[in-house]
């Protein structure tokens, strides 16, 4: 079933779900309980985005404003997720396949390749205004603290910094990390899933640090991607600053669907 399709079976089965006007219940909480039942009725793709505001809030024959309160209420609750630009996707019950937030461990595995990992840093750090902002948490709230090279076949290719917002009493160690990927190492010692998030790529000239760890020359340039990345409850959980070396072949990531574990 392509996109259209989905939305097109999603905008129809919604409008049949009765919105009481004037009555004790909010306008909103209708709409968000009818937005989850539709979504739970049809086992909607997490791969597909919804409906657009406009068409959602037509089909509930309600404002745009009320639409976005609902939605408010259902990215609050696990049930939906809002990638910026892309639009929302449904979240919970509906992930089942593992496609989505690939691993870099995974990746080089499957290509037949030996990934090593030298640890550079492991320690502790509170989340600074962006970083909050990016995970949708508390500034001040405390981070596991990783850096980290991967190597392939003995060969550095890329740098990860990354912050995690585990659960109280939860942190990865150090033979982790260095006998893992991350994203298998959250799931097996945290429970933690991810399953979207959001990305930007840039290209910058390397740091005098980064040109050492990955072995680069001083004047190479380098592409960095930021990450933020969200459990099925929509709990920020991931920020890493990823520095690829010169000459690396991006893979690419689809950052909607539950994480490849590796």
């Amino acid at each position: 079933m392509n996109s259209t399709t989905s939305q097109s079976e999603f905008l129809k089965k919604l409008s049949t779900h009765p919105i009481e006007r004037g009555g004790a219940v909010a306008l909103h909480w209708q709409c968000s309980e009818a937005l989850k039942l539709t979504i739970e009725e049809l086992h909607y793709p997490p791969a597909v985005p919804l409906p657009s505001e406009n068409d959602m809030a037509e089909a509930l024959r309600i404002s745009r404003p009320t639409l976005r309160q609902a939605m408010a209420r259902l990215a609050s609750d696990g049930v939906i997720h809002t990638q910026r630009g892309i639009g929302a996707f449904a979240l919970g019950g509906a992930l089942v396949r593992k496609v989505g937030l690939n691993s870099l461990y995974r990746d080089l595995v499957n290509e037949g390749r030996a990934p090593t990992t030298h640890l550079v840093h492991l320690g502790e750090t509170v989340a600074d205004e962006r970083t909050a902002a990016g995970l949708r948490i508390a500034v001040g709230t405390p981070l596991q603290d990783i850096e980290r090279v991967r190597l392939a076949d003995g060969v550095p290719i890329v740098l990860i910094r990354s912050k995690l917002a585990l659960p109280d009493g939860v942190r990865l160690t150090r033979d982790d990390l260095l006998n893992d990927g991350l994203y298998n190492s959250l799931h097996r010692v945290a429970g933690v899933e991810l399953v979207g998030g959001n990305q930007t790529v840039t290209a910058r000239k390397v740091t005098a640090q980064e040109a050492e760890l990955l072995e680069l020359p001083a004047d190479s340039a380098v592409m960095v991607a930021q990450r933020y990345a969200f459990d099925a409850r929509g709990r920020g959980i991931e920020s890493s600053n990823i520095v690829y070396s010169e000459g690396t072949e991006l893979f690419t990531s689809d950052l909607r669907g539950t994480s490849v574990r590796a």
